[in-house]
């Protein structure tokens, strides 16, 4: 890989094209000759997961319920597939609950998975719209969990958890979720959430 656009490929330097993005020793790429006789990377073949600089996303399209448990599951819809690399977590979550239960989130893993997220929304045990934003963070994205606050049944609240991972064994990434104490009420993720995985190295 060289500045100014170029990477050798069999000991030819040649031009990226422009969306040939975030070039990484050992990819396997398509190379051909332009019209006047340059050669051009036009990308990289695909490794069946995430290149460098890919984003994998996906959205909510219905409401979940989960009521009177607090064993964490994986939610149906927010589940994506990667590879080995490092990636930027960014989820939205819309939700609603009972103020007694609040929401207890997770993630469910692929093997040696490591990293750090934060959960991004009010703390557990709220009593007002007004609360105050959960500040604590996790350094173990695969094993533990964190609560968020609920207002009410129908008071939608968003979440927004983010983080770092680190996947070294290609598998499954989902939010894995629960009641934070057992209720009759349910708690509901809402449609249009949505699960986002940008690879950076």
């Amino acid at each position: 890989m060289n500045a100014g656009g170029t990477v050798i490929a069999d000991g030819i330097t040649v031009r990226r094209m422009e969306s040939y993005t975030a070039p990484q020793v050992g990819d396997v790429i398509v190379i051909a000759r332009s019209g006047n006789g340059n050669w051009i990377a036009t990308g990289r073949l695909s490794t069946g997961a995430p290149a460098v600089g890919e984003v994998v996303a996906v959205r909510k399209p219905a409401f979940t319920s989960r009521t009177a448990t607090t064993t964490l599951a994986d939610d149906p819809d927010l589940t994506l597939t990667v590879g080995p690399g490092t990636y930027l977590l960014d989820c939205f979550l819309a939700y609603d609950g009972a103020q007694a239960a609040d929401f207890k989130l997770g993630w469910t893993v692929p093997a040696g998975t490591t990293g750090s997220w934060w959960p991004g929304g009010a703390d557990s045990g709220m009593t007002a719209l007004a609360s105050v934003p959960r500040w604590g963070a996790l350094g173990d994205v695969g094993a533990s969990t964190l609560p968020v606050g609920c207002q009410g049944a129908g008071i939608i609240l968003a979440c927004r958890p983010v983080g770092t991972v680190v996947v070294t064994t290609a598998g499954t990434f989902a939010l894995a979720w629960a009641q934070q104490t057992t209720s009759t009420t349910a708690t509901i993720v809402r449609g249009q959430s949505y699960l986002r995985m940008e690879r950076i190295a």
